[in-house]
């Protein structure tokens, strides 16, 4: 009897042990997918690759879900996929694939991997991207540049390496005494751009101020304006003593009642004075006690100027042509400057605008002279007035030493790019190649974040600069609406803020300098 129990009992327990295994045998769920890559086999088709890592004890069905914009994890999206493509519905552990055609090679593209078996339904979380990356034929590619091993050579297999130089700045300049640089609005202090400070760069601390709000110069794209009938400010801190060179990047509405001073020195003491005229007797004149004719003529557009004052042996520029063995006399800026006014601050006020004004301690050699000039006139869009046999006539000038930045702002998650507001990449061809002549026809694309500050700034070019409308003397208005920072929805820049879309515009500020604004 006894025995017949225990027997009846190991059976049963055998069974239950059956009956749990078969179940957990039985037991399904969500698969396992893993990363997502890409590989692009013609100029028009990519095959997009997916990963099971684990089939959840079902092999299930795999999809792959792709298009322009990445829709997330989601199973059932507010915004559906552009594609999904079914690639097997019996799936097994390892890599799976299907082939698309690239709809635009402009583009960039995001795919997911979608398994579903009795366990459930999953989206991968690793999304890939993919970039088309032969702009053109394999066979026909004359050269790609990348940036992701943190150079600029050339993957093409053409070898057209490029180099990858640093922009000039005033950084690289010995005894700057003053540098004023209204395009970089962190050295501005203004209340609805009226300007109380314009901060030194140079490092001395000869911060240019004005604390009466009726004469404070504004700020207007960019540039600081000055009204022509108070307006003015003064760097009390600055000390030079002859000789001393100026650069200047400005512009000149020619004031009818004074002599549109650009400087002039500071208190009532006669030596502590040093200046320029940009109109007397229609005429640029310097003087440091004894006025010196450039016989250069007003300009009438923006310019660049440049200024050495060196008693009886100095010289003056415009835009790149000289004028040398200028007598100026001797006095000094010992104690302080005006911007945009006489010494006394009571006549001559400058009716225009400045947008950089830099102070060597020193006689500026000529190489200085003309990487300055090349620095400031390619900067603020006017080097179309530099003469064509001006050194950087057709391309800004590069830093003696270092490399630009590059960053890992890219689109594609991963890679590098190059910062093009620290530098450029040449690509020299020795003139061997007949692809990138203006006669053959041939195609580029290029991924970039951005648009050049200045209109009419190129992102590629063959040495060469895309005319600026302010190298036009004649030109009097310039409304840019691709410029939001000329527009407002109040009554000046700064009153209520930049216009949004189906925003109104009440002010828009005119670009050529003169002052012409729209409200």
């Amino acid at each position: 009897m006894n025995l017949l129990k225990y027997n009846f009992s190991l059976l049963f327990i055998l069974q239950l042990i059956g009956s749990i295994f078969a179940h957990a045998q039985s037991t399904i769920v969500p698969a396992g997918l893993g990363q997502m890559s890409v590989t692009q086999p013609t100029r028009d088709t990519a095959v997009l690759t997916g990963r099971l890592l684990s089939t959840g004890g079902q092999n299930p069905t795999v999809k792959i879900r792709w298009g322009d914009e990445d829709r997330g994890k989601e199973l059932s999206p507010i915004v559906s996929w552009d594609n999904e493509l079914i690639v097997s519905t019996n799936q097994a552990v390892g890599s799976f694939s299907t082939t698309i055609s690239i709809p635009n090679l402009d583009k960039v593209y995001y795919f997911r991997a979608v398994a579903s078996n009795a366990g459930g339904t999953v989206v991968s979380n690793n999304v890939g991207v993919f970039v088309p990356s032969a702009p053109v034929g394999v066979a026909n590619l004359q050269g790609r540049w990348s940036f992701d091993g943190g150079n600029a050579n050339d993957s093409s297999g053409k070898t057209r390496h490029g180099v990858a130089k640093k922009l000039f700045a005033p950084t690289e300049l010995s005894n700057v005494s003053l540098w004023l640089d209204a395009a970089d609005s962190s050295t501005i202090t203004h209340n609805s751009n009226s300007i109380s400070q314009w901060a030194d760069k140079s490092g001395n601390g000869n911060h240019a101020t004005q604390s009466t709000s009726t004469k404070q110069p504004t700020l207007v794209a960019n540039k600081v304006v000055f009204d022509g009938t108070d307006d003015h400010i003064i760097s009390s801190g600055l000390n030079v003593s002859q000789s001393y060179s100026f650069f200047i990047a400005g512009k000149t509405n020619n004031n009818s009642s004074g002599r549109d001073y650009l400087f002039d020195g500071r208190g009532s003491t006669e030596s502590h004075r040093s200046l320029i005229a940009l109109d007397k007797d229609g005429k640029i004149q310097m003087w440091a006690s004894s006025w010196a004719n450039t016989n250069v003529n007003t300009p009438t557009s923006d310019f660049v100027l440049s200024a050495v004052f060196n008693t009886t042996s100095s010289s003056f520029a415009l835009n790149g042509t000289n004028v040398t063995g200028l007598s100026v006399g001797s006095y000094n800026l010992t104690n302080g400057i005006t911007i945009g006014a006489n010494q006394p601050a009571n006549n001559d006020f400058l009716d225009g605008n400045i947008a950089e004004f830099i102070i060597l301690d020193e006689t500026a050699s000529a190489e200085t002279q003309r990487k300055v000039e090349g620095y400031l006139a390619h900067k603020f869009g006017i080097a179309g007035g530099l003469p064509s046999s001006h050194l950087y006539s057709l391309g800004a000038p590069i830093a003696s030493s270092g490399s630009p930045s590059y960053i890992t702002d890219t689109p594609f998650g991963s890679g590098k790019a190059i910062d093009l507001t620290d530098g450029h990449v040449e690509v020299l061809t020795g003139e061997s190649e007949n692809e990138f002549d203006p006669s053959s026809a041939f195609s580029m694309s290029a991924w970039v974040k951005g648009w050049p500050s200045e209109s009419f700034k190129p992102v590629l070019s063959k040495g060469g600069e895309i005319p600026n409308p302010k190298a036009i003397p004649s030109l009097r208005l310039w409304l840019d609406a691709k410029d939001l920072s000329t527009m407002d929805q109040g009554t000046s820049i700064g009153a209520i803020g930049t216009p949004t879309n189906n925003s109104n515009v009440k002010y828009w500020a005119d670009k050529s300098g003169n002052g012409h604004h729209a409200t």
